[in-house]
């Protein structure tokens, strides 16, 4: 993908600053070895590219002007003339540099030079330079973006598959909680991208509405089939009012709103694995792309593609004020603020790109030290709530009263540097007399077995919680969600592939039509 710096509108001095490092650096590339994406998201992606190569432009130009001819402007003498070029216009390598804006203007030049004036005139009429260019380009890369977005999503679900029964401390506000596993940790990520991705599959829809055929705002009296069009396109569906095609701004948003959700949470992902990766935690150790100090020789595992996916998350924000700066305070019309939507947008898709392959690539070489994690928690009181629980359960009291309880007996434990393996029932009991008046009569065996981590995990069973079963009957849900959402996604990309084939089918059958009367193929040869 380009680097793509803002202009016009996006050239705001706060959004200026965003754009100078929205391109890929150094640092972004890939490990040798190491792909990019799986196999099967690449064939899909080498798809989405092969439908899109012809051009954004040549498309809708043969589309608009295959719908001329189908609809009789163009006249029916011309039509096999016409649909010759438009052929050779399909097939007709443009340099790079030609395939932006201006190739609206090569595209009719490219008529001029091999039609009759008369005929060349007509194969854009009633067409404006559309906004359509913009949108194919969003929707092209969109759906690249979400090929890897799935890929993410499986590598997550692969890599907690491993870990449903891998016990670490769960925090909140990074202090000691609750046990957890490594695997119902990995799920809640996935579940979070997988709500953003749906905002995407909006995205995708808003970006796939055929705006051609609104003139300058008004339409046109010329007899034009706006459906033909989008069929020929691919598109989802029409923006009907001709004054909100050439205004329309929400689609864009709606893509980059997406992909800044994705990104915050890869973000926040990112920054767990950097610190559980350091020496204070040792719970795990990154995979990808680690780092070497220029100057200490000690150091080789500066997570550098964690950090590279929080920079580029925190860019994000930029990508999305230049969105809406792009459509705010303007008229609600065609204005030149129109044409600039796609910068942003196409920065934030490819911020987007690094940092869910760089995510997803770590995630998967990740290594984790299953006994660390345990140890860390199997000396503390944190299993606490579920000692409180069965409080409540076994002697009738309110959890208030249970949680004061043992909030003493933990106080008292700490202070006499009792760790919870070997936990006295004997201040427990102190703690209830002191709260009710009475002992509880908990063994010392049963008080350590219920602040046991692994007793934890086992018996916290409620719908989403940690028990291995539960987490692994989620994983199974979640895969068959991604595999329909993928299901889909393969729809997209056959409906894409369909359109051209009906566009390029009927313009064959345009060019193989000869006049019955004089067995000519039009004025011009």
């Amino acid at each position: 993908m380009k680097v793509r710096n803002g202009t016009g509108i996006w050239c705001l001095a706060v959004l200026a600053i965003a754009a100078t490092c929205s391109g890929v650096q150094a640092g972004d590339a890939p490990k040798k070895g190491i792909p990019v994406v799986s196999k099967s998201t690449a064939e899909r992606i080498e798809r989405i590219d092969r439908i899109h190569k012809p051009g954004y432009m040549d498309w809708i130009t043969v589309a608009w002007a295959t719908m001329l001819i189908k609809q009789g402007i163009i006249p029916a003498e011309d039509a096999p003339q016409a649909a010759r070029v438009l052929l050779k216009l399909w097939e007709f390598d443009f340099a790079g540099d030609e395939k932006a804006w201006g190739q609206f203007y090569k595209d009719h030049y490219f008529f001029v030079r091999r039609l009759d004036k008369e005929l060349a005139g007509m194969m854009m009429i009633a067409r404006t330079q559309p906004p359509a260019r913009q949108m194919l380009e969003v929707r092209h890369q969109l759906m690249n973006q979400m090929c890897r977005i799935y890929d993410l999503q499986e590598a997550i679900l692969d890599v907690a598959a491993q870990h449903t029964t891998t016990i670490m401390p769960g925090y909140t506000h990074f202090r000691h909680a609750q046990p957890t596993t490594f695997g119902h940790y990995l799920l809640s990520v996935h579940d979070a991208i997988a709500r953003s991705a749906e905002t995407l599959e909006r995205g995708y829809h808003l970006m796939s509405l055929n705006e051609l055929g609104c003139g300058a705002l008004a339409g046109t009296s010329w007899p034009i089939d706006r459906e033909l069009v989008s069929q020929y396109l691919g598109m989802e569906g029409l923006i009907e009012n001709t004054n909100d095609a050439v205004s329309y701004t929400d689609g864009y948003l709606v893509v980059v709103c997406g992909l800044t959700n994705v990104t915050n949470i890869c973000s926040r992902v990112a920054l767990d694995l950097s610190y559980w990766s350091g020496v204070e935690y040792g719970f795990l150790e990154i995979g990808f792309h680690r780092g070497q100090s220029f100057m200490m020789p000690q150091k080789s595992g500066n997570p550098n593609s964690l950090e590279l996916v929080r920079m580029r998350a925190g860019q994000m924000i930029w990508h999305l004020a230049g969105v809406a700066a792009a459509g705010l305070r303007t008229p609600h019309g065609d204005v030149f603020e129109m044409l600039h939507l796609a910068e942003p947008t196409l920065a934030a898709l490819e911020a987007a790109e690094v940092c869910t392959s760089q995510l997803s690539r770590e995630i998967r070489n990740i290594r984790v030290n299953k006994e660390r994690m345990l140890a860390v928690i199997r000396e503390s009181y944190i299993c606490a709530t579920e000692l409180a629980n069965q409080i409540v359960r076994d002697h009738k009291l309110g959890y208030r009263t249970a949680h004061e309880i043992v909030h003493e007996f933990v106080l008292a434990s700490r202070e006499q540097k009792i760790p919870a393996s070997k936990a006295r029932a004997d201040l427990l009991d102190a703690a209830a007399e002191k709260v009710i008046d009475r002992k509880l009569g908990l063994s010392d065996a049963r008080l350590r077995e219920l602040l046991d981590p692994e007793y934890f995990i086992r018996v916290t069973r409620s719908r989403g919680g940690v028990a291995p079963k539960e987490v692994t009957r989620m994983i199974a849900d979640r895969r068959k969600q991604l595999a329909a959402a993928r299901a889909r996604h393969l729809k997209r990309i056959e409906a894409l592939e369909q359109a051209q084939q009906k566009l390029l089918q009927e313009l064959r059958k345009i060019y193989q039509r000869r006049e019955r009367r004089t067995g000519d193929w039009g004025r011009t040869q």
